[in-house]
């Protein structure tokens, strides 16, 4: 849909501008001080002001080409003075001259996707005929100059993700009434929007979001011809804004999400704004996220119109049920209520929903069964029923959801077997069904799950039986965890099948015999843990040549004989193999018997011996985990906290003791507040700039690896201890982002924190 959304803007964007060139005034006088060459001389300016043009974009610029030929130069048909100056991607480095003032006949002036930096300059102001003024993505700061109000045919300004400040000059509306498309997005914008704004009737799309604004919604806004408004991430508060939206009838995408804006009657009331949306018969996005909303969902919810595909209302205080009439937007595709207080059962009126791609409904307060109609779903590609109070069984109907990659279903109350079902559904990337009550064994049917690629998590629950062998056939997948259940049997010869394994977790079952030694023939194993099994035998010497391996524990098992040495054993320390009583251990100063203590009267000891060794200091202020003050003992959850206010130190370039944090606000709940899609705004500026100079691909990768060090930040500094994940797998994260960022094409990275909806979430 986002994507189907900016091809309709675009060519309403294209429209805007040939009509606004259609209309241009090639018949008008130019004044004699300006000509061609007055033209040529602004624009050799400007050149001088590049320091860097890395794709030679400029080399045709000078004293003897023609200037209606320099690159990024179109004349009027006369060619006896220049038009549009567009020189967009071209990755120019320099100040944004104030000498493209003297381009007086200028009607369109595009330099997006470039580095210029300084104010936009006042004497702007001279550039009368002036129609399209396009400066996004640069590293312009200061305020939106007054002189802009000067620019009365303007009908196209968009200025995002710049650093600018102030106010918008309330002149700006007021005096360019022919605006049709704003966009001042990604920037730090304050004060409130203009009342003025109602002075341009043919504003189709206003895009304001990622700012600062404050205040409300003007009632003004409503004598635009409005087609698509982005509010998000802003400060602006008051009720949500019913009697405005009755009023925008061509209204299709709406996005209120992030702000300060509260439901009716003391936030406790949805129905008066649902039922003013009745008249937004266009309407097709409405994203009301993140705003603490209360009330119930209401019956007018019903009456959204036929053409809603997307409806975003999670992490709100949303209470009650699903309204049935939710079943009457047959069009929706994407539906998220995840984070709110949503209770009952959930509605087999659902599954009418046809088209929908996406159903998030995760960490709500839902109970009963899992409906079977949500089999039902042809187009279904992500189903979150993740961190809810489901019991019964899973049902056996959504083994039909055959396009399905993400199945979350952890942390539930769900009982009974894995229905062998599940192995209909062979494009899954991520299925979890841990912290359950499952029990029977594991379906060799799973084994038809071959695309699965990124986790598979069985674990917490009550499984018992063997390994199944099929598992062997899970050439793709990378992170295994099966542990905290009663399986028995051997860990088979063939588990080395799975070559894209990285992480193996097996521990705290029942599993005997010995490890095989085709353990060694793993390529990319990082983490083994099978502790608090009953395996025994030798410890395979072959796992010294899995050269990728970083964490491995065997501890409290049967394992005898001496401990081999080289590779992952020379890094590992003795708590690696604790409770195996007839062990040896050879290291590089000699040879010495390991002490064990798991011993049925000292068990307890050895749990905590992680405790005693940090009950020396807990940490230093700003980094210290937040149970701490309660008196909490302290534990490895708070050593993941203090990394995590690490990770977005390095990341954002500010100390959590930095002034800007006071009262409530901390680093941590900085950063996630520009979370999900905003995170520029956070990340330090040097790393910003440093990524604008680099190649498509390799800025591609390094934005995908800092916004998965944030959401790693962000996850480790969770309020809540349980919440967070283990150092072990923040350390596997780590080291699949160097991986990745160096080249290495075989590297993912999203599995091992959980980072999905199924985990990160407000406490």
């Amino acid at each position: 849909m986002v994507f189907k959304r900016t091809v309709i803007l675009f060519l309403l964007q294209r429209l805007v501008m040939i009509s606004g060139q259609a209309v241009s005034g090639y018949h008008h006088h130019h004044h004699p001080r300006h000509s061609l060459d007055t033209d040529r001389t602004a624009l050799l300016a400007f050149k001088r002001m590049i320091s860097s043009d890395p794709y030679s974009t400029l080399a045709n610029w000078n004293e003897t080409s023609d200037v209606c030929n320099f690159t990024g130069v179109t004349c009027n048909k006369q060619r006896n003075r220049m038009t549009e100056l567009t020189l967009q991607g071209t990755e120019l480095v320099g100040l944004l001259s104030p000498f493209i003032s003297n381009l007086t006949r200028l009607q369109v002036l595009d330099l997006v996707d470039n580095h210029l930096f300084g104010i936009i300059p006042p004497e702007f102001s001279s550039l009368r005929h002036i129609r399209h003024i396009q400066l996004d993505r640069n590293n312009l700061h200061g305020p939106i100059p007054d002189s802009f109000s000067l620019l009365s045919n303007l009908t196209l300004v968009t200025l995002m993700g710049n650093t600018l400040t102030g106010m918008i000059p309330a002149s700006f509306f007021s005096n360019c009434t022919l605006l049709r498309n704003v966009d001042l997005s990604d920037n730090s914008l304050t004060g409130k929007i203009p009342a003025e704004i109602g002075n341009c009737p043919n504003l189709w799309t206003l895009n304001l979001y990622n700012n600062q604004f404050t205040g409300v919604i003007p009632a003004s806004i409503t004598n635009a011809s409005l087609i698509n408004l982005d509010l998000e991430y802003n400060l602006l508060s008051g009720e949500l804004p019913s009697d405005i939206v009755a009023k925008l009838s061509n209204i299709h995408y709406l996005h209120l999400s992030y702000n300060n804006m509260t439901s009716h009657d003391g936030n406790t009331n949805l129905d008066p704004f649902f039922t003013a949306l009745a008249n937004c018969t266009s309407l097709e996005e409405l994203e009301l996220a993140g705003m603490g909303l209360g009330g119930r969902l209401p019956s007018s919810i019903g009456r959204l119109g036929v053409n809603l595909t997307t409806l975003y209302l999670q992490e709100n205080r949303i209470s009650g049920s699903i309204h049935p009439n939710l079943a009457n937007l047959t069009n929706l595709t994407l539906l998220n209520l995840t984070s709110n207080l949503l209770t009952g059962m959930i509605s087999a009126e659902i599954s009418h929903l046809l088209l929908l791609e996406q159903l998030s409904l995760s960490h709500n307060f839902f109970s009963g069964k899992i409906p079977a109609a949500l089999g039902q779903f042809p187009h279904l590609g992500l189903l979150d029923l993740s961190n809810n109070r489901l019991s019964g069984e899973i049902p056996k109907s959504l083994g039909d959801l055959v396009r399905v990659n993400f199945l979350f279903l952890n942390n539930n109350l769900l009982s009974g077997a894995i229905p062998p079902s599940l192995g209909q559904c062979t494009d899954l990337s991520k299925l979890d069904l841990s912290y359950n009550r499952l029990t029977g064994s594991i379906p060799p049917e799973i084994s038809s799950m071959r695309e699965i690629r990124i986790f598979l998590n069985l674990s917490h629950n009550s499984l018992d039986g063997p390994l199944p062998i099929e598992l062997s056939k899970l050439e793709n997948v990378q992170e295994m965890d099966l542990s905290s259940n009663n399986l028995t049997g051997n860990i088979f010869l063939q588990i080395s099948s799975c070559i894209a394994l990285r992480m193996i977790n097996l521990s705290r079952n029942s599993l005997q015999g010995p490890l095989p030694e085709t353990l060694g023939d793993f390529k990319n194993l990082e983490v083994f843990d099978v502790s608090r099994n009953h395996l025994s035998g030798p410890i395979p010497v072959s796992l010294n040549i899995v050269h990728t391996l970083t964490f491995l524990d065997l501890s409290f098992n049967n394992f005898v004989g001496i401990i081999p040495s080289g590779g992952i054993f020379n890094s590992v320390t003795s708590s690696s193999f604790l409770g195996n009583n007839h062990l040896s251990l050879v290291s590089d100063f000699g040879i010495a018997r390991l002490v064990m203590t798991a011993e049925a009267g000292n068990a307890g000891d050895v749990e905590n011996i992680e405790n005693t060794t940090t009950n020396v200091l807990s940490g230093s202020i700003g980094y210290i985990a937040p149970e701490y003050a309660y008196g909490s003992n302290t534990s490895t959850k708070g050593d993941v906290f203090s990394f995590g206010i690490l990770v977005l130190e390095i990341v954002t370039r500010k100390r959590p003791t930095d002034d800007m944090f006071v009262g409530e606000l901390s680093l941590q709940k900085w950063v996630k507040n520009h979370y999900r899609g905003r995170i520029d705004k956070v990340v330090d500026s040097t790393l910003v700039r440093t990524l604008k100079d680099q190649s498509p691909e390799v800025k591609k990768m390094w934005e995908v690896a800092i916004g998965e060090l944030i959401e790693m930040g962000i996850l480790c500094t969770q309020e809540t201890p349980s919440t967070r994940p283990s150092m072990l797998d923040a350390a596997d994260d780590l080291d699949r982002l160097k991986r990745y960022i160096t080249g290495d094409t075989t590297a993912t990275f999203s599995s091992s924190l959980g980072m999905s909806s199924s985990r990160l979430g407000d406490d």
